[in-house]
């Protein structure tokens, strides 16, 4: 039988499904359930809300090999006086009167704009992002979902604040049913090939700008990738990617002009190569082999009789 790229495809989008460790994620989310709860007890009315599920779980692009579960909790603008003190409040609580009660609870870091939390649920390690963010002004954010973040200081950056959107960042990509597989799909390659300087946020938004003026988008998995990866080829080293969030923010300005350089080299050479010899695409875009579909005795994958909601 010829070798079908997008079939193949199909196959590692599927064994990277997070239903496939549901298990796990029941336990994890769980957690996080109890640390929103936690922030509630803690915070009480210095919260304009509860805190919000954010993050590539909240928006359908997580793959099982390499995932957080991540939240932000909204603070009143007159809560702390200052951003870095709303951040070292956060961190201080989980590290010491929250770690006291949580046996579960194995290390907690201060990240650049978060506290980051690491818990042994029965043997499985689960790591878990917490954001905090304050209003812009008095009672602004019911109204616009508008945070500052503090941003710690940073391979000798000074600390900083920057202004989101949450709200806006899960918004933005819901609908993109299509273009989702495709973000899984460089997500995995990008993991599997260690490529830790770009983040998942711009592959989020450059994928979803590579569609953005398309009457039609193609049906064929390996058509709407190959299409990404010429779009990001010809692009990435001039375009401006903007913050769904935040105009001001420019995604883009996150990756030097020679990591975009060799961005935009990465998907040259795999184009050709995938091109020269189909199989090729195995090399960068590789199955789960835990959760790869099962052999049919007709020799097709079993996977194939489902429908194609399972990708999206």
């Amino acid at each position: 039988m010829e070798f079908s790229k997008t079939k193949h495809l199909e196959d590692v989008v599927y064994s990277h499904k997070m239903t496939h460790i549901q298990s796990i994620m029941d336990k994890a989310l769980k957690k996080r359930d109890e640390i929103k709860d936690a922030l509630k007890d803690k915070y009480g009315n210095k919260r304009p809300t509860c805190a919000i599920n954010s993050g590539s779980y909240a928006k359908h692009t997580a793959i099982n090999i390499k995932f957080d579960i991540d939240i932000s909790q909204p603070f009143k603008h007159d809560s702390f006086t200052t951003l870095q003190e709303m951040a070292d409040d956060v961190f201080n609580y989980f590290s010491t009167e929250y770690k006291e009660k949580d046996s579960q609870l194995t290390q907690v870091r201060k990240q650049t704009k978060s506290t980051g939390l690491t818990f042994d649920l029965e043997g499985d390690i689960i790591c878990m992002d917490v954001v905090p963010g304050r209003e812009l002004t008095q009672d602004d954010y019911v109204e616009t979902n508008r945070l500052k973040l503090y941003v710690r200081e940073e391979n000798e950056q000074d600390a900083t604040s920057t202004l989101t959107n949450i709200q806006n960042h899960t918004e933005h990509i819901n609908g993109k049913s299509k273009e989702r597989p495709v973000i899984r799909l460089l997500k995995v390659w990008k993991h599997n090939k260690g490529k830790k300087y770009i983040k998942s946020f711009f592959l989020e938004l450059i994928v979803i700008r590579a569609f953005k003026n398309e009457t039609t988008i193609p049906v064929d998995l390996w058509e709407r990738l190959k299409k990404a990866m010429e779009f990001i080829r010809d692009n990435v080293e001039t375009i401006k990617l903007e913050d769904p969030g935040n105009s001001n923010n420019i995604v883009s300005n996150d990756l030097t002009e020679q990591e975009k350089k060799n961005l935009s080299n990465d998907m040259k050479t795999m184009l050709e190569r995938i091109e020269e010899r189909s199989e090729n695409i195995k090399i960068y875009f590789a199955v789960n082999e835990k959760y790869a579909p099962k052999e049919e005795s007709d020799g097709n994958k079993s996977a194939a009789i489902l429908g194609t909601s399972r990708f999206s």
